[in-house]
């Protein structure tokens, strides 16, 4: 259990760097688009370009986990993502882009990564709890991009910005090294890393059981892309809100996912079955895009942060339920490759959802474009609360 405790928090914080690095431009979109001539609307597209990255990442990871094991791999993933943030700082549009390349790679890769480890060194019974302990470091890093990322800017500007998030990105994937022994006892070297193991790792995230799994994640992985890369925008664009008044209520929102997490991961470990709970999961998630909806123009602070917890709650608090889920239907050995195929078509939500958001609100408004995107959290959710039945 010391084992099992020690690589849970070793992957909770290189799970919180690497979400950190998916959110820093995103974020910083405003600012960027006012010195570069684009609509901070178009922070979508550089949410796609990420995400078509990452397809490649997650399908062909898995052959590199049995070989160099999954700590090695997400200290190297944590690396080329903080290298993508800093790839813009010094140029234009496209060196981001080709930057968003780079960290929808890394940052993604880090996920399996750490399903590799925790699926061999924690207890089954115990890896919803663990699963989402661990997960709540896509909460605590997207907390981190609202507070860090604008403070940063606000000492050295939007490129300085690139900078030094990148750059904590980095130190932390090297102070990693001392643990990386205890936890990679699992490597072979003669696992392959070709074509073969890519066609094994897609097959596998429609194997039975795993493909709904893999469906509710193309839908909520989605979403919750739409809610971290716009929240801030629409905040500073409809509400009047400066950029770091926005992603500070953002910021102190999106902790809440944290307990949340840890409250799923509780309940679906021993008291409620997971897949219900991921079924009201959407449902709330379809409640709280809603409820931004209907702030008005002015909303007070604690008007607009009871909407991002709602968020927070839901669409930002499913991860570790159903990365557990996968690790249970998973063969033995097989937790990283098998959460790989299920990313490599998550991605597929990631790509299509957010610039669709973002062109239905250039078209009609953030508030229409919030009510539509509730759909699919609806239907989704009443698809997995009659799944458990069938």
């Amino acid at each position: 259990m010391s084992l099992a405790l020690t690589a849970t928090l070793a992957m909770l914080v290189q799970q919180a760097f690497a979400t950190f690095t998916r959110g820093v431009v995103p974020v910083l979109a405003p600012p960027i688009g006012a010195e570069l001539g684009i609509d901070p609307s178009h922070a979508g597209s550089y949410t796609a370009l990420a995400a078509a990255a990452a397809m490649i990442g997650t399908v062909g990871v898995g052959g590199f986990l049995r070989r160099y094991g999954g700590f090695r791999v997400s200290q190297v993933s944590l690396a080329i993502a903080g290298l993508g943030v800093a790839f813009g700082a010094p140029s234009g549009i496209i060196a981001i882009a080709i930057g968003g390349v780079l960290v929808g790679f890394g940052s993604t890769v880090s996920t399996p990564a750490s399903s590799h480890v925790l699926a061999r060194v924690v207890p089954r019974r115990q890896q919803p709890l663990y699963f989402s302990i661990k997960q709540t470091g896509v909460p605590l890093g997207v907390a981190m991009t609202g507070a860090l990322a604008p403070a940063f800017a606000s000492v050295a500007g939007w490129r300085g910005s690139l900078w030094l998030s990148a750059l904590v990105c980095i130190v932390f994937a090297v102070v990693l090294e001392p643990w990386r022994a205890r936890c990679d006892t699992d490597r072979d070297a003669s696992a392959p890393l070709g074509l073969s193991a890519i066609g094994e790792t897609i097959r596998s995230a429609w194997s039975p059981g795993v493909g709904t799994i893999t469906a509710m994640a193309m839908c909520y992985v989605g979403l919750q892309f739409v809610h971290t890369t716009f929240v801030v925008v629409f905040l500073v664009e409809t509400q009047g809100r400066s950029l770091a008044a926005a992603g500070a209520l953002f910021s102190i929102g999106t902790l809440v996912a944290i307990p949340g997490r840890i409250l799923w991961g509780w309940l679906g470990g021993r008291h409620v079955p997971p897949r219900r709970l991921l079924a009201g999961i959407g449902l709330g998630t379809a409640l709280a895009f809603v409820s931004l909806a209907v702030l008005p123009a002015a909303a007070a602070d604690a008007l607009v942060l009871a909407a991002i917890v709602l968020n927070s709650a839901t669409v930002m608090a499913f991860h570790g339920l159903m990365l557990a889920e996968v690790a249970r239907l998973s063969p033995p050995g097989r937790a990283g490759s098998v959460t790989g195929g299920v990313l490599f078509f998550t991605q597929i939500g990631q790509i299509v959802l957010p610039p669709l958001f973002g062109l239905l609100a250039l078209a009609a408004g953030y508030r229409i474009a919030w009510l539509v995107f509730a759909v699919p959290a609806v239907l989704m959710g009443l698809w997995l609360w009659r799944e458990p039945r069938s």
